[in-house]
This record gives C-alpha cells, sequence and structure tokens, in this order.
C-alpha cells in the first residue's frame, strides 16, 4: 500500500532523532517518546524560539544575550530596566537623566533608545522561563491540572448532543470548582476514570491504519504536555471520588436554597461516574437521593420559576437517567417532580441538549408507563385486564408519534444542526420505546401474538427499525453517542446472528468514540440474553426481562 495514501511520517521525530533512538513513527506522536515520559516534538518543521537575535539596527545578528552584556556596559547612563510581564519583555522607559540640557540627545541615548527598540520588536523571540499558571489550578498538583482540562476538553463535550462555546452548563461549572472541593473531587474522579478507560487501550490502532479514534489521539496528544501518560489514573479515580463520597454527605446534611444545585450537580456527576465506570449498582442509590432533594425544589424557598439553566440541565439530564435507568427495573416509580414544578419545559429541554437526545412525547409515555405495575408479576384478573389495556392506550401513543411531524417543531441546540439526524435516532428511539411496552405484556397477549388479527407491532420488525436507521449514523454525527439505549433494546430481541455481530461491532465503535465503561456491561447482558434465547425450546416465550432481572444488579443502560 502507498504510504503517502496514509501521511505516515518518512523519518524518525525530533526528539528520537536528536537521542539515537529507534522510532516507530506512530501518528500523530511518537510511542518511545510517550513510554519516556517526554513530549513528542512530531516529524514536521521544528521552530525554537530561543536565542532571539536583533533583526536590524545596530544590534543586529546579536542575541537576546548579548545585547543585555551590552546594556550592563551601559549601565552607567541610566540604562532602563526590563521586567517581565505576561509572555512580552517590556521595556520601562525612565526619565531623561541622558538627555543634555540643549534637549538633543546623546550618542549614547540613541544607542540605548535603538536596545529598547529592538527588545520591543524582538520580545516575541524570547522564551518564557516562568511559566504563567492559572489561578484557577495554582494550588492543585500536576494530575489533578490535566484531569480538570481533559474533563473540559473531553467529558464536557459527550455529556451534551452540540458542544458550542458559552452553551454548555457542564463545562461552565468548571470555575466554581476553586470555591467547592466537592465539585472538584467528583470532577476529577470522573475524568481520571475515562483516562484510566483510555489508557487500557493504548493507541488501539496502529499507525498504519488510515483512521484513529479522535478521543484517543486527542488524549495522547494532550497528555504529553503534562509528562506523559498518567499510570496512577485507577488510583487518583478511586480516592477522588472517596473524597467526594464524603463531603457530599456534609453537604446533603446542611442543604439550603443557596447549596442545592451544588448538591444535585454532584449527585449528577456522580451517576455519570457510574456510568464511566460500569454502569452496574450504586448509580440507584444516587438517583433515590435526587428524587429526595427534587421534592425539595417544589416548595418556597427552593422553587424557581422561571428555572435557571443550570437547573433546568440538571432536571434534564436526570430526568433522562431516571427513565432509561427504570428500563430493566419494570417497577413501579415513583413521580420525577412535585406537582407545582412544570414538567414540559424540562423534558423539552431535554430532547434538545441530553446527549441521548430522546424526544419530549416519547419521554412522556416512558414516565406514564411507570406509574403500571408490571402485569407479567402475577397480576390477576380484572386489574391485569385493566394493565394491559392501559399498555395498550401507551402502545399506540407511540406508534402513532411522527418524528418528521415532531422535528418541525423542534428547536435545534446548534445553528449547524442535522434534523435528518435527529429524526433518525427520534426513529430508533420509537422504535425502542414500543419494545420496552411491548415486554409490560405477555408474548400471547393478542397486542403481540402474529397470529392475533389484533396485534399492535412486531417485536422483530420493532427491532429490524432500530437497526435500520442507526445504520445511516456515524461515528462523528452529533447524534451518534444517543444509539445505545435503542440499540441494546433492539439487540435484546434480535434472533439474527448476523445482526447481532453487527450490534457488537456498532458497540465496540461507539466505546472507540467515548470510552465509557457502561457499554462494556451493556455487550455482557446482550450476551447473556442471546445465550438463554439459543437454549430455549421452539416457540417458548424467550422474554429478556426475565434473565435481566435474575442478574440482580441495577444497570443503567443509556
Amino acid at each position: 500500500m502507498n504510504s503517502t495514501l496514509l501521511n505516515l511520517p518518512t523519518k524518525a521525530c525530533h526528539n528520537c532523532r536528536r537521542r539515537r533512538w529507534k522510532c516507530d513513527r506512530s501518528s500523530p506522536v511518537c510511542h518511545k517518546c510517550l513510554s519516556s515520559g517526554t513530549d513528542c516534538l512530531g516529524y514536521g518543521k521544528l521552530f525554537v524560539w530561543n536565542r532571539g537575535v536583533a533583526s536590524r539596527g545596530k544590534m543586529m545578528g546579536k542575541s537576546y544575550e548579548e545585547r543585555l552584556s551590552t546594556k550592563e556596559e551601559a549601565k552607567t547612563h541610566d540604562a532602563p530596566a526590563i521586567t517581565w510581564e505576561s509572555d512580552l519583555v517590556v521595556a520601562q522607559s525612565q526619565p531623561a537623566s541622558s538627555e543634555p540640557a540643549d534637549g538633543s540627545p546623546t550618542e549614547d541615548a540613541k544607542n540605548e533608545s535603538a536596545l529598547n527598540s529592538e527588545a520591543e520588536e524582538d520580545a516575541t523571540a524570547m522564551v518564557l522561563h516562568r511559566p504563567l499558571v492559572d489561578p484557577l489550578v495554582n494550588d492543585l498538583d500536576r494530575h489533578s491540572r490535566y484531569y480538570l482540562y481533559h474533563f473540559a476538553t473531553q467529558l464536557c463535550e459527550d455529556m451534551v448532543v452540540y458542544d458550542m462555546p458559552g452553551q454548555n452548563p457542564i463545562r461552565d461549572l468548571i470555575p466554581a470548582t476553586s470555591a467547592y472541593p466537592l465539585l472538584l473531587h467528583i470532577i476529577v474522579a470522573n475524568s481520571a476514570f475515562h483516562v484510566f478507560n483510555i489508557s487500557r487501550n493504548p493507541m488501539g490502532q496502529s499507525a498504519y491504519q488510515a483512521q484513529q479514534s479522535s478521543c484517543l489521539v486527542a488524549y495522547y496528544q494532550a497528555v504529553s504536555r503534562f509528562g506523559g501518560p498518567l499510570q496512577s489514573s485507577y488510583r487518583d479515580a478511586l480516592t477522588a471520588k472517596t473524597n467526594a463520597l464524603s463531603l457530599l454527605a456534609q453537604n446533603v446534611a446542611s442543604v439550603t436554597a443557596s447549596n442545592i444545585d451544588l448538591v444535585l450537580v454532584t449527585i449528577l456527576l456522580f451517576v455519570n461516574y457510574t456510568l464511566v465506570e460500569s454502569g452496574k449498582d450504586k448509580w440507584k442509590v444516587h438517583m433515590d437521593g435526587a428524587l429526595s432533594l427534587i421534592k425539595l425544589l417544589g416548595e418556597p424557598p427552593y422553587l424557581q420559576q422561571p428555572m435557571s439553566r443550570l437547573r433546568l440541565t440538571i432536571l434534564s439530564d436526570l430526568l433522562v437517567f431516571y427513565v432509561l435507568g427504570s428500563t430493566l427495573s419494570f417497577s413501579t416509580m415513583s413521580k420525577f417532580v412535585p406537582d407545582t414544578i412544570d414538567l414540559e419545559p424540562i423534558l423539552r429541554y431535554a430532547e434538545t441538549n441530553n446527549y441521548l437526545s430522546c424526544p419530549a412525547p416519547l419521554l412522556r409515555i416512558m414516565l406514564e408507563s411507570f406509574e403500571l405495575p408490571d402485569s407479567r408479576d402475577g397480576a390477576s384478573g380484572d386489574l391485569r385486564g385493566h394493565i394491559q389495556e392501559q399498555v395498550g392506550v401507551l402502545l399506540q401513543r407511540a406508534l402513532d408519534f411522527d418524528p418528521i411531524a415532531w422535528s418541525c417543531d423542534f428547536e435545534p441546540a446548534s445553528p449547524f444542526e442535522d434534523l435528518k439526524q435527529r429524526v433518525r435516532i427520534a426513529s430508533a428511539h420509537r422504535s425502542a420505546v414500543c419494545i420496552y411496552l411491548a415486554r409490560v405484556l405477555p408474548c400471547t397477549h393478542p397486542l403481540l401474538d402474529p397470529a392475533s388479527d389484533t396485534a399492535l407491532v412486531n417485536l422483530t420488525t420493532l427491532a429490524n427499525d432500530v437497526v435500520h436507521h442507526i445504520s445511516h449514523l456515524k461515528p462523528g454525527d452529533a447524534v451518534f453517542k444517543c444509539i445505545c439505549w435503542p440499540l441494546f433494546l433492539a439487540g435484546a430481541e434480535s434472533e439474527d446472528p448476523t445482526q447481532r455481530e453487527w450490534i457488537m461491532n456498532t458497540l465496540d465503535i461507539l466505546y472507540s468514540e467515548m470510552y465509557w465503561g457502561y457499554l462494556h456491561t451493556v455487550k455482557r447482558v446482550l450476551e447473556t440474553i442471546w445465550l438463554c434465547k439459543d437454549r430455549a425450546e421452539s416457540g417458548a416465550d424467550n422474554c429478556w426481562v426475565d434473565e435481566v432481572k435474575e442478574l440482580g444488579t441495577d444497570i443503567l443502560i443509556a
């Protein structure tokens, strides 16, 4: 294969050539440099601004040090002092002690003026030997500084559909970390575990592959500026999480109107941490705690009318996790918000900004379904009939949802919004919601039985529809990160080995874009479901719901 097609380096990087190392010519950075903890200088032209020289005037051709020595000799003539300000050298002129009484400048004064002029002209060619540090991170160690940087540049982007400047409330929280250690620790925990996930897949792809994971490339490019790959990321994540838990307990015990949003956004980031880690177990505890605090928001002094953007973000994200996290519980859920809080703005904000992009009408249908008991759990007689009748009504509403008509009233999150992509993911969500609702019913129910004249849906057809719409999305699309939940429900119904393989491959691609650990859990749950399906007798009620319940863990699939 012609290497020029892949833009492969044709020579060693600058570091390896200087140190006479054997360079592996990896792109964008050399593995040899990364493993040694040095900053790879790359393969292109190397510009070194080190010993700047004057380009004109009497000092032309002389270096900065030579100019300084010349000026030392001229100190008897009160040469101006040079001080550091920001990253420039600034000449501070002093009163005219070098100027004679007649007002005409002396020869020495002319030389000093030339020196000052040259110092100003060549200031940008000087190396800054005393680096400036943002006061926000001034008291943090090197690892914590990188974790904040990583959170700002990678995780914040994953937590919204479109990451627009000034339009990401999660990133706007970062300056508050200097005043709120609780927020700092949970952000560091999220970022450190994400780095741990990435570090378990070092570069992942060969330099001879045309495409590389953008997330992986961005990490290795950035971390080299902080001393190379962080070997303690797992320990750092657990330490920060432990510190955050301790501080959270203190803040929950003394919650007030001034700190309730801080506590809630911390809980949201704890749920997010669970997704980055594995998507199992502890998220439910945090969600239950959040629901208790949300009840307070419906009464003074906690009530906000209208709600701030931060509170809208918190409630909309928690709402989506509440809905999708309840998918595998199949049990009656408590109300998400009190009656004094209008749910509609939260639903509309969620469909536009939450990174899962689930349409508000479908979220509302899901919320209403949580108020119904699972008819598979032994409800008898008239109660079972009533439940199944209500499920049929909700199922018909979901089928009637028109993604194209919905997109006409949709409020874009970005001027670059691609509504075709939104329609695709909305269509996938519609079929996934129908699968979820149908699984509340027994397989022999007339609404599901293919042999029945009253059947509303066919589960295999719904699964195929989800796969069809998701197949039109690709890595790099803003809504590609939204595919996991509908893809899981489609996979749970899949009987086709080829389709199953495609679903697994697509989940792998999504993981290489995000590196969130819950995607590994999704694959393992699907493998368990398929194994049980394949072992079941022909014609049996192969309902995967029971298999998931028997796993005995609270799983969050988002």
